[in-house]
């Protein structure tokens, strides 16, 4: 009879484990872990050089000049990197506010935030291209482009070891790694728009023009994304 109560208990605690770890979360975690373990035995070098970058300007703009074939390579990856592992906190953010955006949830849920990280890249990606072919500098626009996603790249490497704490730990431990992460990106953000405004100034871009930039593809996302958060709360 021990045996029987024991076991049931057992199923209960699974089935509760389950339900806030499914499957699937692990299974990204592992790709994830995986993923970073190969790019640092193929693209060692090429890896600390990219984060490099992220502090330094002259390494940003000879890494942008020399264009090498293994360093798009490092580049596609980390977008996809990115894309994967901030869809990820972001899910896991929506989890511990209890949100439920157009009522999905669970892995459709996660699935839904890759989607929308996407659409936000190839839309920032187009408009980048559209502006400067409008103003004849797509050269330049192209290397503003590649500058700001460093940190993007950055935010994906960062946030990893991190989310591993936030999900599978519990009480003031998870609340501690929480605002870490928060924090972590808050720092990253702040960079990126350092990033451009040194950008702009070593490049000769007008300060109102980058302005403008700023407030139509930097600012503008982040206004339309609480605007949805709070239509959901």
């Amino acid at each position: 009879m021990l045996s029987i109560l024991l076991a049931a208990e057992s199923l209960v605690w699974t089935d509760k484990i389950q339900v806030h770890h499914p499957a699937w979360l692990f299974i990204t975690l592992f790709i994830l872990l995986g993923l970073f373990a190969g790019i640092r035995i193929y693209y060692g070098s090429i890896l600390i050089q990219t984060l490099e970058s992220a502090i330094s300007f002259q390494v940003a703009a000879r890494i942008f000049k020399d264009n090498s074939v293994l360093q798009k390579q490092l580049d596609n990856i980390l977008y996809v990197f990115y894309i994967i592992s901030a869809g990820l906190l972001l899910y896991v953010a929506e989890i511990r506010l209890g949100l439920e955006p157009y009522g999905i949830m669970g892995g459709y849920l996660y699935l839904f935030n890759l989607a929308l990280l996407l659409m936000l890249f190839l839309a920032r990606l187009v408009l980048n291209n559209a502006i400067g072919f409008l103003f004849d500098k797509i050269g330049l626009y192209r290397e503003y482009f590649y500058n700001i996603f460093i940190f993007n790249k950055l935010i994906g490497i960062s946030i990893l070891p991190l989310l591993l704490f936030v999900i599978y730990t519990d009480g003031i431990l998870m609340v501690v790694f929480q605002w870490i992460a928060l924090a972590a990106v808050s720092v990253i953000l702040i960079m990126r728009v350092i990033r451009g405004i040194v950008f702009s100034f070593r490049r000769g871009v007008s300060i109102f023009y980058m302005f403008l930039y700023l407030c139509a593809l930097e600012m503008a996302p982040l206004v339309l994304l609480y605007r949805w958060l709070e239509g959901i709360l």
